[in-house]
């Protein structure tokens, strides 16, 4: 399968840079990725608007209905990878009530292209991927 992944300044360029090898996504509600990322699968990378200028594939993933204890332990196991150590509130991780971690590998740039607009979505499932992009 095939996502695309929007993220943030300094997120993006610190996965570009292998900084960043764990993309974190945390949620109120069950919403992609929360179950809909897979080992092995496609993401698709952009900044926020701007055009999907990298790609990456899908190592490992780990799911968690979360907790505040479950939100400190991931914090200290993997807040480094995350890259949250330097710049994330984890207060308003102790909000949310779901967590995906996906592990990156093989981030490479692409040559640019343009995808419709998110309509503020952080994170889209693909359906039907123009193959040309891989």
């Amino acid at each position: 399968m095939k996502h695309l992944a929007i993220l943030k300044q300094p997120f993006y360029d610190m996965v570009l840079s292998g900084e960043k090898t764990i993309e974190s996504r945390w949620s109120m509600h069950k919403v992609a990725p929360y179950n809909k990322v897979s080992k092995g699968d496609t993401i698709f990378l952009k900044e926020t608007g701007k055009d999907v200028t990298a790609t990456a594939k899908v190592r490992e993933v780990k799911y968690y209905e979360l907790t505040p204890t479950k939100v400190d332990e991931i914090r200290q196991q993997y807040g480094r990878q995350i890259g949250t150590d330097k710049f994330e509130d984890w207060e308003t991780t102790l909000q949310k009530k779901y967590c995906t971690l996906i592990w990156l590998e093989n981030v490479e740039r692409v040559k640019p292209f343009k995808v419709k607009r998110s309509n503020g979505a952080g994170w889209i499932v693909i359906k039907g991927t123009n193959e040309k992009h891989r």
